[in-house]
């Protein structure tokens, strides 16, 4: 069972409005990253939670990790960033008030369109290493 993400990843975003730290991390359980088909499960940290507070604590230490090596389910640990810049979001939290913009409570929003977008390259990805074995 894992104690670290060894098998971590960077998953790049594009900041822009949507408070997107520049990386996140992800975690391909063994099994997955040999080839095996896995479910996918995202994980939103909390307030003052992201890697620019607390590194990858979030990730390593909520037990998510074990979970995954154990079900075969990969694990997205998108990041947001603090800003005092607008969008405005001292505390580096993902957008349940409406930071980003009026719509952040759906899927036309910034973090949800960037967190399915995520979701798909992560499918695409696992696709193609299945198709090959």
């Amino acid at each position: 069972i894992p104690k670290e993400l060894s098998n971590k990843k960077s998953i790049t975003t594009r900041r822009s409005s949507a408070s997107f730290d520049d990386e996140g991390f992800i975690y391909f359980p063994s099994a997955c990253a040999n080839g095996k088909r896995c479910s996918i499960h995202v994980a939103l940290h909390g307030c003052q939670q992201g890697k620019h507070a607390v590194g990858d604590v979030f990730a390593t230490k909520a037990g998510y990790l074990e979970v995954a090596e154990l079900n075969d389910i990969i694990m997205i640990f998108p990041q947001v960033r603090k800003s005092l810049m607008l969008p405005t979001n001292p505390m580096g939290c993902w957008d349940w008030w409406g930071y980003s913009e009026v719509y952040y409570a759906t899927q036309k929003a910034p973090q949800m369109r960037g967190i399915k977008s995520m979701i798909d390259t992560v499918h695409t990805i696992t696709k193609v290493f299945s198709e090959t074995e």
